[in-house]
């Protein structure tokens, strides 16, 4: 049986986690930016 006292702490959010989410998001919203002006001139989106 496991106690409570046999859980690992959870380390905080360092800056290479956050690194990876900015750049993450970035790169979500380029590809946002890119579907929506191909849909503005009329190009197919399929892939």
């Amino acid at each position: 049986m496991a106690d409570a006292d046999d859980k690992k702490p959870v380390q905080p959010m360092n800056i290479y986690t956050a690194m990876l989410v900015l750049s993450f998001l970035a790169v979500s919203i380029g590809c946002l930016i890119l579907a929506i002006e191909l849909y503005g001139r009329g190009l197919p989106l399929k892939p």
